[in-house]
C-alpha cells in the first residue's frame, strides 16, 4: 500500500515525533498487516506523521529481505526531498527480524515474474524486454522498454509500466543513479530480459566502490574551462548531502588559457588530497578550472562537516579562498556538469 499527503511541519521535530510514535505504534501496524485490515485511524495517524516531515513524501509497507516487513518513506522521485527521507531513516531504530526501514523503494526483481493489473488490463511482466545503450563516459545507461501489449496502449500507460518495472528491477535509487533516459517502444527489438538488464547496470558500478572521474572541457566567454567530475553525478549516491559548498580557489601559475600549471597545479593536487582525506567531511563531487581560479563543488549533510573545511581553506598559500554555502537538496549547483 502507498500513501501520500499534504501539509508542512518542522522536519527535525517531525522526524523525532514519528519515531517516538513508532515505539508504541508499530504493534498496531503489525496487527494491521497480519489481519489485512487497515483502519482509517491508523492510516490517518501515519499520514499526519509523514506529512509533518514533508508533504511530498510517500510511505508504504512491503515485504522485507532481512526483515519480515519493510517500511519505506520515499521522495517519490523528487530529488529535493531525498535528503529528508534519508534523515528520517537515519534517525530510526536498527532493523530487527520484524521491521526494516528504507528511504527509497528497494529492488524486488521477483515482481517481474508476476502480473500487473493496470487501467483495466492485466500484463505479464515476464514478457517485458529491454534495450540498453551504455554511455561509458557518463557511467549511465539509456533504457528502452518493450512489451507485446505496448502497441495497443497509450504512452502514459507504457511509461507507467516501464517506471514500475525498472523500480522493481533496480530499486528506486538504482534507477536514479544509473539510468539516464527511459523510453518505451511498440516495435519489437529490445531483447534483454530483466535479469540481463540488471547485470548490465551492475557492470557500471565501480569495482571495490572506488569513485570514477571523467574530464570535461569547454569554453566560457571564449576562455577555456576544464572540469573533473565524479560520475555519475547523482545526489542519490549521497542522499543526505543537501548543502552545496563552493570553494573558489585562486592560483598563481597559469598557462595562456588561464589553467593551472607547474607549482600551482601541484599545490591544487595537495589541496584536493586534504579534502579527500577528511572522511567525515563534505564529499567532493567536481571541480572546474578557468581564468586563474579552480572552483570546487562539495556537498555536506551537516554544518559541522562544512565547518571542518575552515583550516584547509585558510592554509591555501596562493590567495584567499572564497567559500559559499547554499542549501541545495536538488543539486542545482552542479546541474551544468551532470
Amino acid at each position: 500500500m502507498i500513501f501520500k499527503r499534504r501539509a508542512k511541519g518542522d522536519p527535525a521535530t517531525a522526524v523525532t515525533a514519528f519515531w517516538t510514535w513508532w515505539a508504541t505504534g508499530r504493534s498496531r501496524v503489525e496487527q494491521a498487516i497480519a489481519g489485512g485490515s487497515w483502519g482509517p485511524v491508523l492510516i490517518d495517524e501515519i499520514n499526519a506523521l509523514v506529512t509533518a516531515i514533508d508533504p511530498g513524501l510517500a510511505w508504504e509497507f512491503g515485504a522485507g529481505t532481512a526483515s519480515q516487513h519493510l517500511l519505506v518513506v520515499t521522495a517519490n522521485g523528487d530529488r529535493a526531498l531525498r535528503a529528508a527521507a534519508e534523515r528520517w531513516r537515519r534517525a530510526g531504530p536498527a532493523p530487527d527480524t520484524a521491521f526494516g526501514y528504507a528511504a527509497s523503494r528497494q529492488a524486488n526483481p521477483s515482481a517481474l515474474d508476476s502480473r500487473l493489473d493496470l487501467d483495466g488490463h492485466r500484463f505479464e511482466l515476464g514478457a517485458l524486454r529491454f534495450a540498453a545503450d551504455v554511455d561509458d563516459d557518463a557511467v549511465q545507461v539509456d533504457v528502452c522498454v518493450w512489451h507485446p501489449a505496448f502497441p495497443d496502449l497509450p504512452d502514459t500507460t507504457r511509461v507507467q509500466i516501464a517506471f514500475l518495472a525498472l523500480d522493481w528491477l533496480l530499486g528506486e535509487d538504482g534507477v536514479e543513479i544509473w539510468v539516464r533516459e527511459i523510453d518505451t517502444t511498440g516495435e519489437e527489438g529490445p531483447d534483454l530480459t530483466g535479469a540481463e538488464l540488471a547485470a548490465t547496470v551492475a557492470a557500471l558500478m565501480p569495482a571495490g566502490g572506488e569513485p570514477q572521474w571523467t574530464v570535461l572541457s569547454g569554453n566560457r566567454g571564449g576562455r577555456p574551462v576544464l572540469a573533473s567530475v565524479c560520475v555519475p553525478l547523482k545526489a542519490a549516491r549521497w542522499p543526505a548531502a543537501d548543502t552545496h559548498v563552493r570553494l573558489d580557489v585562486p592560483f598563481r601559475s597559469a598557462n595562456a588559457g588561464g589553467l593551472p600549471v607547474d607549482g600551482s597545479l601541484a599545490a591544487l593536487h595537495a589541496f584536493e588530497d586534504r579534502l579527500f582525506a577528511y572522511a567525515d567531511g563534505p564529499v567532493l563531487v567536481a571541480h572546474e578550472s578557468a581564468d586563474g581560479v579552480r572552483t570546487y563543488h562539495l556537498y555536506a549533510d551537516r554544518q559541522a562537516a562544512v565547518d571542518a573545511l575552515a583550516p584547509i581553506t585558510a592554509s591555501w598559500p596562493e590567495g584567499r579562498v572564497r567559500t559559499t554555502v547554499t542549501p541545495d537538496p536538488a543539486w542545482k549547483g552542479v546541474s551544468h556538469l551532470a
